[in-house]
Order: structure tokens, then sequence, then C-alpha cells
């Protein structure tokens, strides 16, 4: 019987011990398992980022920067970027927080990873599999950050918060988002641990000034050394990322971080996204103020004034250093007051509106529910109690009043600009943390510690409860309509626009001169990979010449096409680029790039894409934040139509937006939907309805969205008389006639959309017209002299219309581009024509000239009609390309000649394959390509050669 009871107590001892164990060891599988679910989730459609050649297909924009940071250290190794020559022409540009030492990391990894020369594809999966990789390095201090406020479990719960946030940290941390944004994290989340130990250490220790001249530095060297790890973890954390100097705390700190970055500035000026004078400065500023407060807390504490006249005092002292700042360095008090206003404003410019990330928040109840549902609030109330028992307590544990205060901070941020919202993922779960910690602290755990049998009802409840409502609704989400963790790395885990670009680029690095050889100038001098130092302005050479698209695509055009955009997602010359776009004639466009991108060959190719060609997309509106020649705003231009749908279901999308004549002048709508061509006034009306103030599009079982009439003067007459109703819009028909281009020319058009559908479509889509699969995405546009046209022997004071069907082979489709021109009382006339008709093959790239894909079928074709005359006046001419390029300056001859009207028709409009578009064929078949089409006969309108035609 002894021996029995031995043994079963044995037992009991062994269970205990294993438990003891478990109890102690417990968070490691938990920690392990969350870090694999994190990785897990974010690289099981890693492939889908990594073309079948190796190149990447990133989401976003600025990877594609960083990707070219990333292949100059591998080239270059181990140096940054010293100055970039290859985006913002004419100028160059500082990287700034681009070329940082994440790329250096980065380019590190696959250096070894590649044995020494890694190649394409293996810098592609590194690059690709890197943000997945740091998002789940961010969760081992992230859970001595949780264990440090609210024991273990309160670090497990602030982990399974991070790694159940469907909000910015998961997509800005799946394969192929290769930014910088989630190595931020990770430096805030090691700057936090470094902060919270070394406040422990200073109130444990209590380093005083005494100690100084008492040669006691035995009592100091802890905290010192804290301090300088501190500096050390934020000097590191701007080197990723410049703008993080607001984090920058204690004295020590901030002057060992000043110190360490000032041997990477880069520049003289106060800028927050490179590493400048800004920087050491401020870590300088904080450290002197720090100590003035100090110095003036010890003089407080020796005199008998109450302990509340403190906080007044020092605040009185720094707002009349604030007004003296403000008169004595205006220019630097305004700097740093709009960067506060910039993080911390709680609104939006209307520049910064155009980038999503630095929006702000418009509904912050659904914003942060959808991101953290009741974490949000939970850890609000976690802040809410450390600041009550900070309030109460005798002695304040400092590194929970820095978790406090570092999350409202970032509340703040994030509500000013969305992009914070990925750092507040730090915050929300530490203070949930601590809150789960204080929850639990109520639970007797040392009965549970000794026997299973000890564990009570309530305490497995609570433990539920914490869990439910902390992440219960993250899990949850699917129940409730709202896309999960899972759902949501999948749907971000897919390549972005870049895709839809990826053959324009293609065609651009291939078939147009080599940077250095427009026009023949001779050998490429600037090298790809080249080392350039910092000038502020380079100067190009003859043959070095700018690519304009809206500043969006910069980078895609750096990287992809190796070619040098003047505006780029830097923001570095987007206003010049919505000047161009805006400009409402040729003349103050050829204006702008002379004045603006003057060096070099100036720029010599603009691209378009759908977003910025068609009015009612989500980009269309975004030059006129940007703009500073034309004085136009968002109400200057046409209607957007909300869906009808939609709107009776309370919610508002937009349909397709009506273009109105300013909409069709700009050089932006005359590239992309009229390839230069001029386009006589609509016949046709668009309707719409108004309902509760907005526009709404028209139900067409109830009336015609468009209704055709037979000549522009009743349809006008029609719109006239409905305030609902504009006449053209749509389809490409404008309200009065635009003019044609004679030095742009369209040399490329891009395949259809690779989306599975076009963002925001426009009408032809809105009713189900299957029109989309021939919409190029992008058209590149060359800038040209133009061949200079003479006519003779046509009747006099007459127009002459000139006209030249060319061929887009990527989409089997054609266009005519059209010019009118008078003629002078001898029946004389003069223009310029962009297009050229023969000699494609003697200007090609070798020879640094274009090889346009976009060509004649036929000669050029010229027609006159004397208003009161019966005859037509014909003629023909070929106009060769190097007429068109400028290096034959010989003019082309036309002589026209009289013959009797036929009443021959043709058409205006483009066609499909080798088939001409008569008024028989259907919408779709008949659609223009761009331009929005309809079934209710939006494209019968017939060309002004029809009309005269049946006239004479």
């Amino acid at each position: 019987m002894s021996q029995r009871r031995d043994q079963v107590e044995e037992r009991l001892d062994e269970y205990e011990s294993q438990l003891d164990s478990v109890y102690r060891l417990y968070h490691i599988p938990v920690l392990a398992a969350v870090m694999l679910f994190m990785l897990w989730i974010r690289v099981r459609h890693y492939e889908r980022m990594i073309a079948e050649d190796g190149r990447p297909l990133y989401r976003g924009n600025d990877p594609y920067y960083h990707r070219r940071t990333t292949d100059y250290v591998i080239q270059n190794y181990p140096f940054n970027m010293p100055y970039e020559v290859w985006t913002g022409f004419d100028t160059g540009t500082q990287v700034g927080q681009f070329g940082t030492i994440f790329d250096q990391v980065v380019a590190t990894v696959a250096l070894v990873v590649g044995l020494g020369d890694p190649s394409t594809e293996t810098v592609t999966l590194v690059t690709v599999l890197t943000p997945p990789v740091v998002a789940v390095l961010c969760v081992p201090p992230m859970f001595y950050v949780g264990k440090r406020l609210g024991g273990r479990l309160g670090g497990l719960i602030g982990v399974l918060v991070m790694a159940l946030t469907p909000g910015a940290f998961l997509f800005r941390s799946v394969a192929g988002f290769y930014d910088h944004h989630i190595a931020e994290v990770l430096g805030t989340l090691l700057v936090l641990v470094v902060a919270m130990r070394m406040l422990t250490v200073a109130q444990r220790d209590k380093p005083i000034y005494e100690f100084i001249p008492t040669r006691e530095f035995d009592l100091l060297k802890t905290p010192v050394a804290w301090g300088a790890a501190l500096g050390a973890a934020l000097a590191l954390t701007m080197l990723v990322w410049p703008p993080a100097v607001f984090l920058l705390g204690s004295v020590v700190a901030s002057l060992i971080a000043g110190l360490l970055v000032v041997p990477f500035v880069t520049t003289t000026e106060l800028t927050t996204t490179e590493v400048s004078l800004l920087q050491p400065l401020f870590g300088v500023l904080v450290a002197g103020g720090a100590a003035f407060m100090a110095a003036v807390a010890r003089l407080w504490e020796g005199q008998d004034v109450s302990r509340a006249g403190y906080p007044v005092s020092v605040a009185a002292v720094g707002g009349l250093a604030a007004g003296i700042a403000a008169l004595v360095a205006p220019e630097t008090f305004d700097f740093f007051v709009s960067q506060v206003q910039r993080v911390a404003g709680l609104g939006s410019s209307d520049t910064a509106a155009t980038v999503g990330e630095a929006q702000s928040v418009d509904n912050p109840v659904q914003f942060f529910f959808r991101s953290y549902g009741l974490a949000f609030y939970t850890g609000l109330a976690g802040a809410a109690l450390i600041g009550i028992r900070a309030l109460f307590a005798e002695r304040a544990r400092a590194e929970r009043t820095l978790v406090m205060v570092f999350t409202l901070l970032l509340v703040v941020f994030t509500l000013t600009q969305q992009r914070f919202d990925y750092y507040l993922v730090v915050g929300v779960a530490a203070t949930n943390a601590y809150l789960v910690g204080v929850v639990f602290s109520f639970i007797d755990t040392e009965d549970v510690r000794k026997s299973v049998a000890n564990v009570e009802a309530y305490q497995v409840l609570v433990v539920l409860a914490i869990l439910f409502v902390v992440a219960g609704p993250l899990v949850v989400r699917p129940l409730v309509a709202l896309p999960g963790v899972v759902d949501v790395a999948d749907g971000a885990t897919n390549p972005g626009e870049y895709q839809d670009w990826e053959d324009s680029l293609e065609w651009l690095s291939e078939e147009t001169p080599e940077e250095g050889n427009y026009a023949g100038a001779g050998e490429r001098d600037l090298q790809y990979y080249g080392e350039y130092h910092s000038t502020g302005d380079f100067e190009y050479g003859d043959g070095e010449y700018g690519v304009m698209a809206w500043w969006d695509y910069g980078h895609y055009i750096t990287y992809g096409g190796e070619r040098i955009p003047v505006a780029n997602p830097f923001q570095q010359n987007a206003d010049q680029a919505a000047d161009f776009l805006l400009a409402d004639n040729e003349t103050e466009a050829e204006q702008i790039l002379r004045e603006d991108t003057g060096e070099g060959s100036e720029t010599r190719y603009v691209m378009i894409d759908y977003k910025l060609g068609y009015a009612g997309t989500t980009k269309y509106t975004a030059p006129t934040a940007f703009e500073t020649r034309h004085d136009v705003s968002r109400e200057d231009f046409g209607p957007t139509l909300a869906s009808l749908r939609a709107f009776q279901q309370g919610r508002y999308r937009p349909a397709y937006a009506i273009h109105n004549q300013r909409d069709y002048e700009s050089m932006r709508v005359r590239l992309y939907q009229f390839h230069g061509s001029a386009r006589e006034p609509a016949t046709i009306v668009t309707r719409f309805e108004t309902e509760q103030g907005i526009p709404v599009q028209p139900n067409p079982q109830s009336a015609a969205p468009v209704e055709t009439y037979n000549t522009t003067e009743e349809a006008r007459e029609a719109a006239r008389q409905d305030p609902n109703a504009r006449l053209g819009g749509i389809d490409g028909q404008p309200p009065e006639r635009v003019e044609a281009l004679e030095h742009y020319r369209l040399v490329h058009a891009s395949e259809p959309s690779s989306s599975d559908r076009l963002d925001e479509p426009p009408f032809f889509e809105a009713y189900n017209v299957d029109a989309q699969s021939k919409v190029p995405y992008v058209k590149t546009f060359e800038r040209v002299e133009g061949a200079t046209v003479e006519g003779t022997g046509g009747p006099a004071n007459a127009e002459v219309e000139v006209s030249v069907q060319m061929e887009m082979p990527t989409v089997d489709r054609t266009f005519t581009y059209r010019q009118f021109v008078r003629t002078d009382d001898r029946g004389n006339f003069e223009t310029t024509v962009p297009y050229s008709t023969t000699g494609y093959d003697e200007y090609g790239t070798e020879a640094g000239y274009t090889n346009t894909s976009v060509r004649a079928t036929g000669s050029y074709q010229f027609i006159a009609i004397p208003e009161n005359g019966t005859d037509v006046f014909i003629g023909q001419a070929d106009v060769t390309e190097g007429q068109v390029l400028g290096e034959n300056d010989t003019a082309v001859r036309v002589e026209m000649q009289s013959q009797a009207s036929s009443g021959n028709e043709t058409s205006d409009n483009e066609t499909s394959g080798n088939e001409t578009s008569g008024n028989e064929t259907d919408a779709t078949e008949n659609d223009t390509d761009g331009d929005q089409s309809g079934d209710s006969g939006a494209n019968a309108t017939n060309d002004t050669t029809q009309q005269r035609a049946r006239a004479a």
C-alpha cells in the first residue's frame, strides 16, 4: 500500500513538474505558430508576383524604385546611389528615403543567396519575399513589449492582434509589396524595446548631474549605455526612413542619434524625405529642450512652490521660444509648423489627397473597426487606464506612459495620414497587452500551476472573454461581410497596374533610341548604374531626353522602360506634368515643355493611360491639385454620373462621366482619345437625372441616355431645353470643334488591359456594351517637328480637310488623323502634319529614332468643297518619316484638282481589322478606340466629309 502511494506521489510530482514546464514555456510554441501563420498567409501566392522570365510584378509604384536602388547597390556594393539622373528630367534628384540601409541589407541578402553574382530571378525572389520575412521578425520585439506591459499572456495577445489585423500592416507586408513600410514598423519596435528598457533603468538608477562632479561614473554607466543604445536604434530607423525623426525622445538618445546620422547627411536643406540637416538638428533641439526641462525641474525642487506650476512654466517658456523663432527665423519656423500639420493636422492638402497613403481618414469608426475590430477600442481603454493610473500613482512607470503617448500620437497621425496605420498596430497591440495584464492580474494562477484540477470556471471564462473581445471580431469578419486576414492577404498578393503598363514599357525600352542617342547624337554616355554626385541640377547632354507622364508612373518608366521620366512618385515635377496634361492648346503645351525640360534633347515622348485619358476614372481629376498655369479645378470639368443601381441602394459609385469642352480641349484627351486628330461638334445629346443634387445615370428603360440628331444645331437646341442634358460628352463627341495637333503622333498603343475590368468603367461598360477588349491601356506619343505641307490649286477661302488612315496593330484597329486648314484667296494653303506615310525603315532606333508601330495604311487625302460650288477639290500626297522628324526640311507639295462630287462617303470612326465601319454596324463594331460608346446610337454621327459630300 505504501509503495503504491509512493508511486502515485512520484507521478503527481512528475505531472506537476511537466505542468510547471508547460507554464514556463507555453508561449514559445504559440509564438512559433503565430509566426508560421503570418508567414503562410503572406507568401502562399508569392508566385503571382514573379513573371515567367523572372521579372518582378510588384504591387504599387514605389517598389519598382526600391528595386532600382537595390540593383544599384548590387552593382556598386556596398554603396547607395549618391544622386539619381534617371528620373526627374531635366535636373535629376536626390533619392532621399529610397536607397537607404533597407536596400543595402536586401542587396546583401541577394548577394549571399546568389553566391556573389545573383541573377535577375534571384534578386526578384529575395525582394518579393522580404516584406513577409520582415513582418515575421516583428513578432519577437512585439512580444517583448507586450510582456513588459501585461506579462506573457499580454505579450501573446499583442502578437495575436498584430497577426490578425487585416489593415495596413498586413497588406503592406505581403509578398511583392517591396517597400520600406514594414521595415519602419520593425525599426519602431526596436526603438520601443530599447526605450522601455532605458526608461526602466533610468527610474531605477536615478542618474543625476551630481554624479559627474563627484566622479561616480559607475552610477551613470548603465543609463548612459541604454541611452546610447536607444540613439543607435533611432539612427538606424531614420536611416531606413528619414521621416522617423518624430520618434526622437530622450536627451542622450537624441544626441547619439543626431551624431550617428551626421555622416549620412546628403543635403543642407531642411527636409523630412531624405537624410538632411533636419535629423541631427532636431535631435540636438530635443536634447537641448529635455536638458532645459530637467534643469528647471531641479531648480523647482529647491523652491517652496507648487509642483503644478512646473508644466505651466515650461509651456510658457516654450511658447516664448516659439514666438522668438517665428520672428528670427520665420521660414524655419513655418517649416516645422507645416510638418506638424502634415502628420497631425487631421486633414489633407489637395495634393496629399491624390496620394492614397497620405489621405486623411473620412470615417474613423469604420476605418478603425475594419483594421482592428474591437481591439482598437479596448486598446484605447488600455491607454486611458495607463493615463489614469499615472495621474494617481506616486511614481508612474515611465515605460507605460511612453506607450500611451506613442499610441495616442499614432491615432492622431493615422487620422491625418492613413499611412501611419501600419505604425498604429504596434500601439494597439501594446495597449491591449497592458489591459489584458491588468485583467489577468485578478486571476490567481498560482493554484493552477500546482494542479490542473485547481482551474476555476471563472478563470477559463475570463481568458475566453479576453480572446473573444480582442481577437473575435478579427476572426469572424467573414460572418459580417468583411474579408478576413487570409482573404485580405490573398487580394493584396496581386500585381498592380504595372502589368497594364508592361507592354508599353517594353516597347519604350526596345523601340526608342537609347538615352544619349536621340536623333543620332552619338554613343550612350549616361550609365544606368553609373555613379553621379549631387549637383542639384544635373546637366543633360545632346541626345538625352525626357518622357512625360503623370507622376504616378515615373518609377515604371525608370525601371521598366529604362528612360528618364519628367515627373515621378517623389512628386518631383508633378506641377509640370499637370500643366502639360491640362494645357488646352498645343502652343502652350510646347512652351511648357521647352521652359521646364529644355536641356538635352528636351522631352520627346508622352505616355498617357486610360485613367488620365477618360473623365470619370479615379485619377482623372488628380492633375487639378498640382497645376499652376490654368486655374482649373474639378468643378471645371464635366459631371461624373453616379451608378443608378448603387444610388438606389444608398451607395455612391461613379458610373461614367460626361466630358465638356474643357475636357476635350485638354492635351491628355486630345492625345489619348483623338490621337491628335481634329474632332467636329457632336450630333448627340447625353442625358442624366439629378437626385438630391447628385447627377445620376438615367434608367435606360424610362429615358434614353443618348439621343442622336441629324445636325449639330438640332442637338444643341435639344440640349439647351433640358438642364439635365449635355451636347455630346461621350463617344469622343465635343460640343465644339477641337483642332488637330501638329507636333504629336501616336507611336504605340498597348494591348488591352490585363485586368478583369478597367477601373471605374466609362459609358459603354455602364450599359453593358462589350467594347472594353479593344481599349489600349497605355498610349505612347512622340513629339516631332512635323512635316510642312504646301497646297495649291484649291478653291479660294475654303476649308481643306487633310486626313490619313493609321493602323494600330496591337489592337487590330485603325483610326483617321484629320486636320482642317483654310485656303487663302488664291486657293493656297500651308499646314504641318505629325504622321508620316513612308520611309519608316530609314529611321530606326540604331539611327537614333523611333521604330513606330503605328503606321499609315495609305497616303494623305486632301478634300475641299466650296461653300457655293458643286465641284470637289481633291489631292493626295505622301509624307516621309524624315520630313516628320525634321531631318528632311523639304515641304510636301500638294496640287488640288477639281472634279465633280461623287457622293462617296468615308468613315470618321476607327475600324476593327480590315473592315470599314459604316452606318449599318452596331455600336460595338463601330466604337472609337478608347471612345465611350453606347447601344443607343451614340456612334451614328457622320464625319465632315460625308456631310459636305451630301451638301454638294
